[in-house]
């Protein structure tokens, strides 16, 4: 079975691991501290925050705005459950908010709509590397004043207008788990400008104080700490991140020259402003069913999207979670129609030929 996808893991990966396997200091250190810097200078942000996972990284944010119980935030209905965990975890409610069909981002219309006094913060997910509207996203900020905290688990590399995801709103993170564009295994980052706020995730994440090793702690914190051994793999992954992206709009690009029918098979554009990432290449058909079933016969393994949040077992009547009922139609359509096609460093030219047989097929 070739499964649909799989991190690219290789010699030098192993070379600067087995460095700090033998330095025998394993905890958060300098190899932490370098890998931050690489991420602040390849994001173009002042301060880099890692932490053991992008699911604690985002509740460190929420946090870190004193978000809480009487407070509303606003998500995509189309993410992963993590992002609306983490704003459960606070005792916030988390109010639900339908996506565009295209982008599978949040819909800016339906947006303002559900802004009120409650509303203190909106994560925009830049799903599957694609990048949402940050533009009305931001006025929307300047006018109602409520933190902006961008989801960006699924979108190192993607730019707008030469700006990196995570830049846009007050903070924003990656994931680094082990399906994501790079790894660390597990594992995440928080990007931000602000010192402030920069200081506050580092002590929310550090067990309530500013640096390690002392037991004055001013503050109510968690250990959200990485490890040198993520930091060191996180170090050798970004080194060839690059080309990484290139073999990513290399197999996009074959899926698109050799899926014959556009009519019936839609694949997934960006807007030429946008810079993405095709973490996954998807394609949306009416029956991706049959095409996912006939692609597991000869051996390859697709994925389906993210199950929307309003039909999730865990939120029915759920006391904390806003707009269950509403009208998600988009949302609902674009989960049935969308298929995660193989896509993964090592996959083969003639594997890639084979799953575009098939689908033409259909």
């Amino acid at each position: 079975m070739i499964i649909q996808t799989e991190p690219f893991i290789d010699q030098s990966d192993l070379k600067i691991l087995k460095k700090v396997i033998a330095r025998k200091y394993v905890t958060e250190d300098k190899y932490t501290k370098i890998f931050e810097n690489k991420i602040k200078s390849y994001t173009r942000s002042k301060y880099a925050i890692s932490v053991n996972n992008w699911t604690s990284g985002l509740y460190c944010c929420l946090k870190a705005f004193n978000i809480g119980p009487g407070d509303e935030v606003i998500v995509p209905n189309l993410t992963f459950i993590a992002t609306s965990n983490a704003v459960l975890m606070t005792g916030a409610t988390l109010v639900l908010c339908e996506v565009n069909q295209d982008d599978m981002c949040i819909d800016i219309n339906k947006l303002e709509k559900l802004i009120n006094k409650k509303t203190k913060a909106v994560i925009p997910v830049h799903l599957y590397g694609n990048c949402c509207n940050m533009k009305e996203i931001i006025k929307f900020k300047k006018k109602y004043k409520f933190a902006v905290i961008e989801d960006a688990a699924q979108a190192l590399g993607v730019r707008y207008k030469d700006k990196h995801v995570g830049n846009f709103g007050d903070c924003g993170g990656f994931s680094f788990y082990g399906n994501k564009i790079m790894t660390t295994g597990e594992g995440g980052i928080i990007i931000t400008n602000n010192k402030n706020l920069a200081k506050k995730i580092y002590k929310l994440k550090n067990h309530g104080r500013d640096k390690k090793g002392i037991f004055k702690h001013q503050s109510i914190g968690f250990n959200f700490m990485f490890t040198e051994l993520q930091a060191a793999l996180g170090i050798s992954q970004l080194n060839k991140l690059d080309k990484i992206l290139k073999k990513r709009d290399q197999i996009f690009n074959f899926y698109c020259k050799n899926i014959n029918d556009k009519n019936k098979i839609k694949l997934h554009l960006n807007d030429k402003s946008i810079k993405p990432l095709h973490w996954f290449v998807n394609i949306t058909a009416k029956n991706i069913s049959k095409i996912s079933r006939e692609l597991k016969k000869i051996g390859f393994q697709t994925r389906k999207l993210f199950y929307p949040l309003n039909l999730q077992p865990c939120y029915k009547n759920h006391e904390n979670v806003k707009n269950l009922n509403s009208d998600f139609t988009i949302s609902k359509k674009t989960y049935q129609n969308v298929l995660s096609l193989p896509t993964f460093h090592n996959i083969k030219k003639k594997d890639l030929k084979k799953i575009c047989n098939l689908i033409n097929k259909f």
